[in-house]
């Protein structure tokens, strides 16, 4: 038996076990072995010519490498769970088995804590093959990291939901309102002085008051600043968030303090 004809009766039983169709025409949409979709432009069996979908290239292929293409049959995204019959789940999830309605829809507020409870007991239940659920539902628990918690500086929070703590009027104030200028030392407060600083570990700012009235009358006095400087080791003071540092470096803001005129000094 030549090899032509034996190929031949290995692709017969083959078809009889696949029931599928012995030949292909010219315009049968197809399946290759590579997993795309093409039509056939050339039939000379068991040789085929097809057109890519995807990409419009002509390949060559042997009967064997094709197969009559199948829609994907898609899951519906609308359908409900269904949790194992005697299941002990939380009246949210009966609820949404009793309503037909997807993990998807959770009934709870974005970002609550019953939120995160829902889609942990969810997810724990699914693992083990308590609740059945749709297409969708199984990417958001398999892809997704909602109902699980991480640390952030170092405080444990929600993963994957958005952070909605303030509510929307308190997001309209803080729209309208600006934030005070940061370093600029200005006069009144509780002391003579005062200045709007951002500290660099919390990121909020602050207002330092700072200085007295009896500084102003030595601003013009070289000595007197001097031993200020010395005295309170102005060389030292680096940390913006305190008094100290601005009532040494005071002598700097004086044009804007209606002090005289800006001196590059310390105390």
């Amino acid at each position: 038996m030549d090899k032509l004809k034996l190929r031949y009766l290995i692709r017969e039983a083959i078809e009889n076990v696949a029931n599928v169709t012995s030949k292909f025409s010219v315009g049968d949409k197809v399946t290759t072995v590579d997993g795309d979709t093409a039509f056939v432009t050339m039939a000379e069996h068991p040789f085929y010519t097809v057109e890519l979908e995807e990409t419009g290239t002509s390949k060559s292929f042997n009967f064997k490498d094709l197969a009559p293409f199948q829609e994907k049959v898609i899951a519906k995204t609308s359908e409900g769970i269904k949790l194992q019959e005697g299941a002990n789940a939380s009246p949210g999830l009966l609820f949404h088995q009793t309503h037909n309605k997807p993990l998807s829809e959770c009934v709870f507020r974005i970002g609550s804590k019953s939120y995160v409870e829902f889609y942990a007991e969810a997810r724990e239940l699914f693992n083990e093959g308590i609740l059945k659920i749709n297409e969708l539902d199984r990417d958001l628990i398999r892809k997704t990291d909602v109902g699980e918690y991480g640390l952030f500086e170092s405080k444990k929070v929600p993963l994957d939901i958005p952070f909605i703590n303030e509510n929307i009027e308190e997001k309209k104030k803080k729209s309208t309102k600006k934030d005070p200028p940061i370093g600029k030392p200005k006069r009144g407060g509780s002391k003579a002085y005062y200045v709007y600083v951002r500290d660099p570990k919390t990121k909020r700012i602050k207002k330092v008051s700072f200085g007295s009235g009896g500084l102003r009358a030595k601003i013009n006095n070289p000595k007197a600043r001097r031993a200020f400087a010395a005295r309170h080791k102005c060389s030292q003071k680096n940390d913006r968030t305190k008094a100290s540092y601005w009532s040494c470096r005071l002598p700097r803001y004086a044009k804007a303090l209606g002090l005289g005129a800006n001196k590059n000094t310390f105390w």
